[in-house]
């Protein structure tokens, strides 16, 4: 499971926004133990992050401590370069805060959900997640051939690509 730090997000389920929108919530856990919850606000506000009422105050001083200084923008960087080539703006989230942690732990997510299906199906442990543009994502088995070398581009070998400390 894709992880961040320790924290990682279980039972994700998607749901619709005030505008019909696409988000997502679901348990955060930490150290593989369930301490809270998280979900984008149906109404465009901050994303919600709450932590169970009983963990102990040395689990919850940890994750604060990692959810209050975790750098976003980092994991995702050559995403951001492409908005900023596609829209000629100077896009870089690369900030401090859970919500930036929760932003890249669901790309990380998606990453993993797309290898886990494709390494299966293929049978093969290199996966390349191609980005031609913004909006055009290609799953290449084994190694990049031909214009897809230089096309943005995160090669995972294997689950262990998805657990970042």
């Amino acid at each position: 499971m894709a992880k961040i730090n320790g924290i990682e997000l279980k039972n994700v389920k998607n749901f619709r926004g005030h505008e019909g929108e696409d988000l997502i919530q679901g348990d955060v856990y930490y150290k593989g133990k369930k301490v809270g919850y998280y979900s984008q606000d149906a109404w465009g506000g901050m994303d919600i992050f709450d932590l169970d009422y009983n963990l102990d105050t040395k689990t919850r001083m940890e994750i604060t401590d990692i959810t209050r200084n975790y750098i976003g923008g980092k994991l995702f960087k050559k995403i951001d370069d492409l908005y900023n080539e596609k829209y000629k703006v100077n896009f870089h989230y690369e900030q401090k805060g859970y919500e930036y942690l929760f932003m890249d732990l669901l790309q990380l997510l998606e990453h993993e959900k797309w290898y886990k299906k494709f390494s299966k199906k293929w049978n093969q442990n290199t996966i390349y997640i191609v980005y031609k543009d913004l909006f055009t994502t290609t799953i290449c088995g084994g190694e990049l051939k031909g214009a897809f070398k230089d096309m943005t581009n995160f090669k995972y070998t294997s689950l262990k690509d998805f657990i970042i400390e």
